[in-house]
């Protein structure tokens, strides 16, 4: 049954389309009779089987009254292939038994109501027909409300979809170095104090590296920012490739690096700093001339071996130790390793 005519009964402009599946030729007369009457118009299609009665156009009717002992059936079988064609079709049961077994298979099968053919049922009938179809509005608005409350869900669950991902993305964002790729200063304050912590309570060790490029300043007053900027996301392109999934590698500040490395000791955190180092270097002799050498020196910090009180005094270590591998000649790595029972730099790489 189309919205068209909902909206058409609603406003009571025509009325009701209406099916009466009766084999009786004066009892069909009669139901005809009493509901045009009461609804006004030739409102009524008689049929006296049920061949005759599913040969009509059903998506135009909108009640059907069926009798239950039929030539061809019984109302049941009728009133199945009537919701078989029209699912939503409201159907009465009009019959003359009055078993409430019978009414009770009836309405089980999907019957609005059913009427016993006894006393002044005519009387009644019309009243019957407006309260079922007023029930089957009421269940079609109902079925539109939901689909509408589905729909409206369903772009609600979509929208904040779409603001998490957008919010996502603006976190990310602001936890990014737009120009490196790598965690901002921000994303490194942020997990230091938890990693440190991490750390602390699992008894593991927290490794550290710091590092710069070698001959930055000289190639960024040479050859202008440009060339600089290009240093620098080589350095982040490397750095990226190299790290670990569980480490956090971040922009310091102009040209210097951090990278921290959860439950890494002091070997494994050499290995991997000469690695990047060593890569960097390669790549960077592949595109700079020879008179603008650009390298990387680095500071290495560890947690147990160092004595660090806390991941701020971890990181200064480390720049320490960047300090001392510059300040040595550069290109260098220099680890933070007990000597003589005291933390003290050593140099394990250099040029």
């Amino acid at each position: 049954m189309s919205l068209e005519n909902d909206a058409h009964m609603t406003l009571r402009t025509q009325p009701p389309r209406l099916i009466v599946l009766e084999d009786d030729p004066d009892t069909a007369s009669l139901i005809r009779d009493v509901l045009e009457e009461h609804f006004g118009g030739r409102c009524v299609a008689v049929c006296g089987t049920i061949a005759q009665a599913l040969a009509q156009d059903l998506a135009g009717v909108d009640l059907a009254l069926c009798d239950f002992n039929l030539p061809d059936g019984t109302g049941l079988h009728a009133l199945g292939e009537f919701l078989r064609r029209q699912p939503n079709l409201p159907i009465i049961m009009v019959t003359g038994e009055s078993d409430y077994r019978t009414a009770l298979e009836a309405l089980h099968a999907g019957a609005y109501d059913y009427i016993v053919k006894a006393g002044e049922f005519l009387s009644v009938l019309p009243l019957m027909v407006e309260k079922n179809l007023s029930r089957w509005r009421t269940k079609q608005e109902n079925i539109r409300l939901q689909r509408e409350l589905e729909l409206s869900l369903e772009q609600v669950r979509r929208s904040h979809s779409q603001l998490s991902s957008m919010v996502a993305r603006l976190e990310e964002m602001a936890l990014t170095d737009a120009l490196t790729g790598l965690s901002n200063r921000r994303h490194l304050n942020e997990d230091l104090p938890r990693l440190f912590a991490e750390t602390t309570r699992h008894s593991d060790d927290l490794a550290c590296i710091m590092t710069d490029l070698d001959g930055f300043k000289t190639l960024n007053d040479a050859l202008g920012h440009q060339h600089g900027d290009d240093m620098l996301r080589l350095a982040g392109k490397v750095i990226l490739a190299n790290r670990r999934e569980s480490d956090l590698a971040a922009r310091y500040g102009g040209d210097e690096f951090v990278i921290l490395l959860p439950r890494t000791d002091a070997s494994t955190a050499v290995h991997l700093a000469q690695r990047i180092k060593d890569d960097f270097e390669d790549a960077v002799r592949r595109i700079v001339c020879h008179e603008h050498e650009i390298g990387m020196s680095m500071g290495i910090s560890c947690a147990r071996t160092s004595r660090a009180a806390s991941g701020e005094e971890l990181i200064r270590i480390a720049d320490e130790m960047l300090y001392v591998a510059k300040r040595g000649g550069k290109a260098r790595v220099v680890l933070c390793e007990p000597k003589d029972g005291k933390p003290a730099p050593s140099i394990v790489s250099a040029a």
